[in-house]
């Protein structure tokens, strides 16, 4: 085992590379004076962007300082940013409902994460895996990433489980539509939180995706990225979050074993990892598969004999009809195609595994 190293800069390959940068500013040499200006806005562009990736840390911290200012100086502890809003007059429970302004909370949880997945990365995870041995940089990077998924999926499943028990559809997808749309669009302050967080930790992952190193399964996991976005938006908007708490419990759960056990392997524990991944597969299939197909049935045709297509009324946050629920099940089964699509993939490496003993990730 070595000593722990310094953190490093973030540094991974993508579109916004230096390299790139200079192909464009070579071209700005041979072209005329209108070609050379377009390229002169690429390049300030590409380098622009290369920053923003380079200063993680830099830029994201900085902008927590400013907003917790302005909260705490200016807005007086308002800031939506920084509390929840719309909460119900009177309500006894304290609930609230959703509004607009709750886009700014989301954004400062963008940042927020942006600044913890570098700093557990570069400061915690990185290191660790230096110090124990892990000599590959390309595995360094790779355990750190990781790592930061796992710990993210353990404590938005326990936080998404925790939410759902005691519920009305605790074990009971009946429970998803009842009561829609007066008991749905009046949330309890942690199920909004819940929600409006994951839905941060999902747009920045779009972010994260795009400048990590593209890897095959780049468009498939950009378009999974885009596709969960558009569901927790519309379901948040619609009043739909119980099922949307459902799904991401589902998906949740079979991450936590997915970057658990790539952690593992880039350690050097084969056995341990191979047990995990046996978990994994089981898990797949049980919450991404079979589960999966039940929650939408529960959409198509159990949504329907509770909620009936005539209850569409918008001012009163009712948004449920035919339309609503074909847009749904339309991206829900887009989804389902790619986790199909990865099951396959997940399929060819216990093929590798089994008969030609390959273990590369």
């Amino acid at each position: 085992m070595t000593k722990i190293d310094e953190p490093q800069k973030m540094h991974s390959e993508s579109f916004f590379d230096s390299a790139q940068a200079k192909k464009l500013a070579a071209k700005n040499s041979t072209l005329g004076k209108l070609g050379a200006d377009k390229d002169h806005k690429s390049t300030a562009f590409v380098i622009a962007c290369r920053w923003i990736v380079d200063n993680q840390i830099e830029w994201s911290s900085t902008l927590l300082a400013a907003i917790y200012l302005w909260n705490s100086f200016v807005a007086g502890g308002e800031s939506a940013m920084v509390k929840l809003q719309y909460r119900i007059p009177d309500d006894p429970q304290g609930r609230y409902t959703r509004g607009w302004n709750d886009i700014y909370y989301i954004a400062r949880w963008v940042v927020i994460f942006t600044a913890l997945r570098v700093i557990l990365m570069q400061w915690i995870l990185e290191p660790f895996a230096r110090w124990y041995g892990v000599r590959s940089r390309r595995k360094v990077t790779r355990f750190g990433e990781q790592g930061w998924l796992t710990i993210y999926y353990i404590l938005s499943n326990s936080a998404g489980l925790y939410v759902m028990h005691g519920s009305p559809y605790w074990m009971n997808t009946k429970g998803l539509w009842t009561d829609y749309p007066e008991g749905h669009k009046q949330m309890t302050a942690l199920m909004k939180s819940y929600y409006l967080i994951q839905l941060g930790f999902w747009f920045q992952q779009v972010f994260v995706i795009l400048i990590e190193e593209h890897r095959k399964d780049f468009f498939a996991m950009f378009t999974h990225h885009i596709i969960t976005c558009n569901l927790m938006g519309w379901s948040l908007y619609m009043n739909f979050t119980r099922i949307g708490n459902a799904i991401l419990c589902l998906m949740d759960s079979s991450d936590i074993f997915l970057s658990g056990t790539k952690c593992i392997r880039y350690l050097g524990f084969e056995r341990v990892a191979m047990g995990s991944f046996i978990v994994f597969i089981l898990s797949w299939v049980y919450t991404r598969h079979y589960l999966y197909f039940k929650l939408m049935h529960s959409i198509i045709y159990e949504s329907t004999t509770i909620i009936g297509f005539d209850s569409w009324d918008p001012k009163n946050g009712s948004f449920y009809s035919y339309n609503v629920v074909l847009a749904f099940g339309v991206l829900l089964a887009l989804l389902q195609i790619l986790i199909i699509y990865w099951f396959a993939l997940v399929l060819r490496v216990v093929y590798r595994v089994i008969f030609l003993s390959n273990y590369d990730d």
